[in-house]
């Protein structure tokens, strides 16, 4: 038997106690079942070769306005451009067209249409339809370009309401058009091309056709594509100005490359728009004229050009005889090119650019420039700290570097193979080995362009360490007037009297302070004071000589009064 029995009433409450528990159990597990039922794998999406651009432009452009608009357009361009790097190319032809469309036409080799062994397709397929597919993974086709990831050409065409690309290779003019990316043959009208024409997809196979002869030794590709308007807006258009001023500043880069503008669109308000207009840049000085073009000042030393390299060694994953991904040291070498001139001006012009990619946000290599810069020019003033009055134990006065870049207009330009880049932009390079490879060369070039024993670089040198040194005692008298008014600020809202006349020093055991009598005292004392550590402060009536006087008197209570004389 048992020690105790529940009552009726207890057992009852138990029984409905389990029951909804029971109840409360079932509910929870059919609302996980149904949870878990209304996601499950049939909701996950798979997109497909450029759908993924498609869905997600910005990925890949930065936006879809007309910044994105003109991305496209570099990302054609900078194929050719890579030609060109690659010493394969001389000329290059953009036209902007009266229908929104645009052509870049290059002399280069042009796109490889042999087929592409992995995919049974023609070289020119891989390119415009295949992300992440190129000749730049280090194949030995390029050892330095702009282009990287192999996804340039392949997302404009997905952007693309119609991209038609001619090939002329081996005595043949190959010709492939694509519709938003997939590949077929449009029914042109005896107008001329249009993305509004009908289009017919290849079904069982693609085909790269044979549209004309080309002549003997002549290579080259021609690329025209016009812009989705379902991905950018009708708003969006070609900024001509931009398009001149990138050209130009190709152009300074890549001395010899012929690079020529046309436009053909008749829009308000640019040169075009009277006719069509067309412009021819090519520039054989390089950098340094770049630097000479981008001065605006009177010059205080020469354009100098400081030029150099190094290697690094760094690991990546290299793709071997069996198609797998393994990792491999490969040792990488940097060219660096600087060219740099300092003026009589204060703003800073500094263009940093990796291969023929400007990158607007710097980098390892800006790091690297600014770092050898400031370390030399230190070191040149303490050299010199003797002619030019600094004193070396004077914390305060250090060059720090807004004083270097005062009146600095530089191009900084390095080249290498697979450089790393944050995301498909390109706007600041990640390579970190760079940073020390730019840093030394400008360490040793301009090192010794400042120690030369020649007439004019020592001229030079001493106006650059005079003027670096003007901008470092501008630097601090700036700095000082701003902490008096920031004292000034806070002794007016303080207790402290409003009629004391403060001085600028904080050391609390060097300054002085004296108490006069009056406003009058006051006028005087304050053409006699050291302003730098002396601060007055007048008050009414007559002072106690407390020198002439015993403790006790000068403790006196209010009603004793005593002769102060």
């Amino acid at each position: 038997m048992p020690r105790w029995r529940r009552s009726g009433a207890a057992a009852a409450h138990g029984e409905a106690a389990s029951g909804l528990w029971a109840a409360s159990s079932r509910l929870c597990a059919v609302t996980t079942t149904s949870a878990e039922s209304s996601y499950t794998a049939r909701h996950l999406s798979v997109l497909e070769g450029l759908e993924a651009v498609r869905k997600r432009p910005g990925m890949y452009i930065g936006s879809t306005d007309s910044r994105g608009l003109m991305h496209c357009l570099w990302e054609i361009i900078d194929n050719s451009v890579d030609e060109a790097l690659a010493g394969n190319c001389r000329r290059i032809r953009i036209v902007l067209h009266a229908d929104t469309s645009v052509t870049v036409e290059d002399d280069g080799r042009g796109i490889p249409v042999d087929i592409e062994p992995k995919t049974g397709l023609s070289g020119v397929e891989v390119v415009f339809t295949k992300l992440h597919a190129g000749g730049k993974f280090g194949g030995g086709s390029y050892t330095a370009s702009g282009g990287l990831h192999g996804v340039g050409a392949s997302v404009v065409n997905a952007l693309s309401s119609r991209l038609d690309v001619e090939v002329d290779r081996g005595g043949k003019t190959h010709r492939m058009t694509f519709h938003r990316g997939e590949p077929g043959t449009f029914a042109d009208p005896k107008a001329g091309p249009t993305p509004d024409a009908p289009f017919e997809p290849f079904v069982s196979r693609s085909e790269l056709a044979v549209v004309g002869r080309a002549k003997r030794g002549v290579t080259g590709t021609r690329v025209r594509y016009w812009a989705d308007r379902q991905i950018f807006p009708k708003n969006a258009v070609f900024s001509y100005d931009e398009l001149v001023t990138r050209v130009r500043q190709t152009t300074f880069l890549v001395p010899g490359l012929e690079v020529t503008v046309r436009d053909e669109r008749g829009l308000p308000g640019t040169p075009a728009e009277d006719g069509p207009h067309e412009e021819t840049f090519v520039h054989h000085g390089g950098s340094v004229d770049f630097v000479e073009f981008l001065a605006p000042d009177t010059p205080v030393t020469a354009t100098w050009h400081l030029t150099g390299s190094g290697t690094f060694t760094e690991t990546v994953p290299v793709l071997d005889d069996r198609g797998h991904m393994t990792p491999q040291a490969v040792q990488r070498e940097c060219e660096v090119d600087v060219a740099l001139r300092w003026g009589a001006g204060y703003d800073t012009e500094v263009r940093s650019f990796v291969n023929i990619i400007a990158t607007p946000k710097g980098g390892s290599h800006l790091g690297g420039f600014e770092q050898g810069l400031l370390k030399v020019l230190r070191k040149a003033v303490e050299t010199n700290a003797r002619r030019l009055k600094v004193s070396t134990k004077d914390a305060s006065e250090r060059i720090e570097k807004d004083d270097v870049l005062a009146g600095l207009t530089a191009v900084v330009t390095v080249r290498l193979a697979e450089p790393q880049f944050e995301g498909q932009t390109k706007e600041v390079l990640g390579t970190a080995p760079v940073r020390g490879i730019v840093s030394r060369v400008v360490e040793k070039e301009l090192n010794a362009l400042l120690t030369s024993t020649k007439r004019d670089d020592k001229t030079q040198a001493a106006l650059l360490l005079d003027k670096v040194v003007a901008e470092m005692r501008a630097r601090i008298t700036a700095r000082k007037q701003k902490e008096i008014s920031r004292r000034k600020n806070a002794l007016e809202t303080s207790s402290l009297p409003a009629k004391l006349v403060d001085c600028r020093s904080d050391d609390v055991e060097r300054s002085e302070l004296f108490i006069v009598e009056g406003d009058s005292a006051l006028g005087t004392a304050r053409l006699a004071r050291s302003s730098d550590f002396q601060a007055l402060l007048p008050i009414r009536g007559k002072i106690l000589n407390v020198q002439r006087r015993r403790s006790a008197t000068c403790c006196a209570t209010p009603s004793a009064p005593r002769s102060s004389r």
